[in-house]
C-alpha cells in the first residue's frame, strides 16, 4: 500500500478538477492510476460498498512513467483500502469488457 497522505496534506490535491464520491475520510492513500471513462462507474461500486473515494486529475508534476494506465488517479479512504481492493478485484472485469463494447476494443 502507497503512503497515506491525511486531509491537510491532501487538501492541495483536491483543490485540482476531482470527482469524489460523497463519502468522506481524513486520510487517503492512492490506489490505482484510471481512464477518464471508467471513474463514475468506479466511484459509485466503492460507494455501494462504504469505501470513500476520489479521482484526481494528473498533471504533469506527478512522476509517472510515460506508459501508465490513466489519466485519473484513483484515490481511497486509508481505513478501507483492503475493503476497496476487494470491491475492485470483483467489478473490475465486467467495467473491462462494458469498456470494450463500447469503444469497438477487442
Amino acid at each position: 500500500m502507497s503512503s497515506p497522505i491525511t486531509a491537510l496534506e491532501g487538501l492541495r490535491w483536491w483543490l485540482a478538477r476531482d470527482h469524489g464520491n460523497g463519502l468522506t475520510e481524513d486520510t487517503w492513500v492512492p490506489m490505482w492510476c484510471v481512464d477518464s471513462r471508467v471513474v463514475g462507474a468506479l466511484l459509485a461500486e466503492l460507494r455501494r460498498a462504504g469505501v470513500p473515494a476520489r479521482c484526481t486529475r494528473l498533471t504533469a508534476t506527478w512522476r509517472l512513467p510515460p506508459t501508465h494506465p490513466g489519466e485519473w488517479c484513483l484515490w481511497v479512504g486509508y481505513d478501507t483500502y483492503w475493503r476497496a481492493e476487494e470491491r475492485l478485484t470483483e467489478v473490475m472485469p465486467l467495467l473491462v469488457r462494458s469498456l470494450r463494447r463500447t469503444t469497438g476494443t477487442p
